[in-house]
């Protein structure tokens, strides 16, 4: 049962499965820090330093206590499966959270997308299924509305948002794999438009218009993307993707 969601902003949630905001940035911030590094202690001075990042109060243990009650409180109110101070254990030196099995959304995610590359060769469609279940818990950016007040939660926000987007590539490999041209394009032209500067999902693209016989297309498309690296970068699309349109314009559909 999943407690803690940090797939999108930072959330509480009830054995029914509700969601309930974490009230105050601070103790937002401080949940999440203590999630992601679940299972170990973060140091007071570690949790002052990220809450506190222009000034840390000269009396920041005490400040850290206070919050740390308000959360366990707060954990008590939505009804998780044990009490506050069961989940959230003092240490002499800080705090950590100590969570079971599956309940953190992201830890859910994972190990959907570990099940998922096991069946990938073996069986191509559940391991789509289980691959969609996992995005299926992604509400939005990873730690949304704390990230951009931590350095570290905001290395950890780019780390679970690279990891999703290399599943999304996967992803779409599988369906290419599947035979689903038509469901790839759709979905590559939102993803394109998402990730402008992705040359994977560009080069996916291009091979289902290929294999739609969608040859214009393709070529347009590569012309667009060739201009706009030029542009904000100053640079050529990659071999890869040259081979890719190639291959896309000599492909027969079939």
């Amino acid at each position: 049962m999943i407690h803690f969601r940090i797939l999108g902003g930072v959330y509480l949630c009830d054995d029914t499965g509700e969601s309930f905001e974490v009230r105050g940035t601070l103790r937002r911030t401080l949940l999440a820090l203590l999630l992601v590094n679940r299972g170990q202690v973060v140091p007071h001075e570690q949790l002052a330093n990220e809450l506190w990042p222009d000034r840390v109060p000269s009396c920041y243990v005490n400040a850290l206590e206070a919050h740390v009650a308000r959360l366990r409180r707060d954990l008590e109110r939505v009804g998780t499966n044990r009490s506050g101070h069961q989940l959230i254990a003092t240490n002499r030196i800080g705090y950590s959270i100590h969570l079971d099995k599956e309940e953190l959304d992201l830890d859910v995610a994972n190990s959907l997308l570990t099940k998922a590359h096991r069946l990938a060769c073996s069986n191509p469609e559940e391991s789509i299924a289980l691959m969609e279940h996992a995005f299926d818990l992604w509400k939005g950016p990873a730690l949304a509305g704390v990230s951009e007040l931590s350095q570290r939660l905001r290395a950890h926000a780019l780390q679970i948002e690279e990891r999703y987007v290399l599943e999304l590539e996967k992803y779409i490999d599988l369906h290419l794999e599947c035979g689903h041209d038509e469901y790839v394009i759709v979905t590559l032209r939102e993803l394109t438009t998402r990730y402008p500067h992705r040359e994977r999902f560009v080069e996916q693209l291009i091979t289902a218009l290929g294999r739609q016989g969608r040859k214009v297309e393709a070529a347009d498309l590569f012309r667009s993307v060739r201009t706009c690296m030029i542009k904000d970068f100053g640079i050529e699309p990659s071999k890869d993707l040259n081979r890719t349109l190639q291959e896309a314009l000599n492909t027969s559909k079939g």
